[in-house]
Parts: structure tokens; sequence; C-alpha cells
């Protein structure tokens, strides 16, 4: 068996939804559809870290807005860890490896792509680690398609990721 060499970043959340604040969570254990759809691709998955576990409240965290967590402090947090996951993207870029993209979360404060949800608002958006991955690719001159999954439109989510697949 050869290996595909072909990787996906995926929020933390994805593949384990118990890390989710308490009442956000719309599925037991993993989101089932998109790790059946990334293995029966062949493709490597990579959990990246939940900047809030390691925050505020860890696993007893209630939800919390963009804005509360827009500081000083968890920015540099989520700096950090964008630091170490773009060294671990460009890690397998220089070892030719596909790195077939990241799949963030909608809604969320931190992992939200294109829609974050503030308070009672949803709206366009970025998550906080999005926002400093994307500020730190921009550094490093190099890019990785940014996909969002909406647990609530799990479907077009879907669709958007299986694109990506069928083009890598």
């Amino acid at each position: 068996m050869e290996r595909s060499k072909k990787i996906v970043f995926v929020s933390h959340c994805l593949l384990n939804q118990n890390a989710r604040a308490f009442g956000s969570e719309k599925y037991p254990g993993a989101v089932k559809d998109l790790t059946d759809m990334l293995t029966e691709s062949g493709v490597g998955i990579i959990q990246l870290p939940c900047p809030q576990i390691n925050y505020n409240g860890g696993l007893n965290r209630k939800l919390k807005t963009k804005d509360s967590y827009d500081n000083a402090s968890y920015r540099k947090h989520c700096k950090n860890l964008s630091t170490d996951i773009l060294n671990q993207v460009q890690n397998y870029l220089q070892n030719k490896y596909q790195v077939l993209g990241i799949i963030g979360v909608e809604m969320s404060s931190t992992c939200g792509v294109h829609q974050v949800e503030n308070g009672s608002k949803r709206g366009p958006g970025k998550g906080i680690l999005i926002e400093e991955i994307e500020e730190m690719m921009h550094k490093k001159n190099f890019q990785v398609p940014i996909i969002g999954m909406n647990l609530n439109n799990l479907y077009s989510s879907m669709e958007k990721i299986q694109t990506l697949l069928n083009y890598s």
C-alpha cells in the first residue's frame, strides 16, 4: 500500500464534539459524514488544537462571543497556535505532501471561516484562530484553502469539501 500524501487539517470539534462549549454540540462524537468522506478519499486527517479548551473554562466552558475572546491574551494564544499549525503545514509541503486545506467551523468565535456568531447576531466574519492563521500565511507568503463547515447546513458544506477533494 502506498501513501496518498494528501492531508487535511480539521478543526478539533469536528472530530470531537465533546470539546464544544455546552449546548453547542450537534453530534455525540465526531461529525461522521465528514470523517467518512475524508477516510473514503484516502486523505490523512490532522486535528487542529482547540484554543478554547486550554484558555478559559476548558471543557466546562459556556458558549462565548467573538467579542469576549477578542483580547490581547487570547489573540497571542491563537497566534502561537497558528505558528505551530503552519510549521506543521510547511513540513508536509516540504516533504512533497498535498495539504488540501484547513476545515474550520462556521459560527465559531475561534474557527469561523466566513460567519461568526456574536451574541444573538450571526453575520460575516472570521474566528480569531482563522484570522491568525490567514495573517501568518500572508506573512510566510503561501496559501492553503480554508473551508468553513456549517453544522446547520451540513450538506452544502460537504459539497464544498467534496469539490476540494475532487480537484486534488
